[in-house]
């Protein structure tokens, strides 16, 4: 072979090589253990949602990449979210006040390409949103009280309607996990609304207790006066009883 053409040869080669070297790994695609995958072509953007990949390392191609869900908890932390509480006394009818809430949930492995057909990137969005609606729809049955006193069974009406309000079509393919309901926080307004309130209320019942009295002093007052109109009546008729006895006496 002509040294020109061996040198040909050698310089294809080592290109080959290299091109190996560089392509092959670019091949392959990475999937973490805390991650779920959707085949993307990289040329077109297409989505293949027909198979969701778990961990570890899948031979796609050079054109492809992955579109990436997480696989672990998702958390959602919602500060001072405004509720109003039902009308159980005079004082709550129409109380706003706000409440923190955070929760947990899981997307299903199963569900991730319908997931992506139906939120793509905005199915946080969505699973906040949801959330909002169903505690606020919620809280206009709980009283205000309740919130203190039977709190964990108002943190369980809570999750239910949250789990309620994800199964409406679209379904948002999740599954809810931990659920808490956090601090209970009052307006400034409405602290003193409610403060003048139970004032009020209290005199209310002050003004009603010294009526209460005031009746019990004057029925006491006819109860005394008719029990000395019957001393009287007994000590006069004792008397002309007594007077008539003496004047018998003398008679005789």
């Amino acid at each position: 072979m002509p040294e020109n053409g061996r040198l040909l040869f050698v310089g294809l080669g080592i290109v080959g090589a290299l091109l190996i070297i560089f392509l092959v790994p670019m091949t392959f695609s990475y999937v973490e253990y805390y991650e779920y995958g959707l085949d993307q072509r990289k040329t077109t953007g297409s989505v293949d949602t027909s198979r969701v990949y778990a961990q570890g390392r899948h031979n796609l191609g050079p054109d492809h990449r992955f579109i990436k869900y997480q696989a672990d908890a998702h958390h959602e932390d919602l500060k001072e979210l405004s509720v109003f509480s039902a009308g159980g006394s005079n004082e709550s009818i129409g109380l706003e006040f706000n409440i923190d809430l955070d929760f947990t949930y899981f997307l299903i492995q199963d569900e991730i390409g319908n997931l992506h057909k139906k939120f793509s990137s905005d199915h946080r969005n969505a699973i906040v949103s949801r959330t909002k609606e169903a505690i606020k729809n919620e809280a206009i049955f709980v009283t205000f009280t309740e919130y203190f006193q039977a709190r964990k069974e108002v943190e369980e009406r809570f999750r239910k309607a949250v789990m309620a309000r994800w199964k409406i079509e679209p379904n948002l393919l999740s599954t809810l996990d931990q659920f808490h309901m956090g601090r209970i926080r009052i307006p400034e307004s409405v602290a003193t609304n409610l403060l003048q309130s139970r004032v009020q209320n209290e005199r209310n019942e002050r003004e009603q207790f010294l009526q209460q009295a005031q009746l019990e002093r004057e029925l006491t007052a006819v109860e005394v006066n008719a029990i000395y109109l019957r001393q009287q009546r007994v000590l006069r008729t004792a008397e002309a009883e007594a007077s008539l006895i003496r004047s018998k006496a003398i008679s005789q």
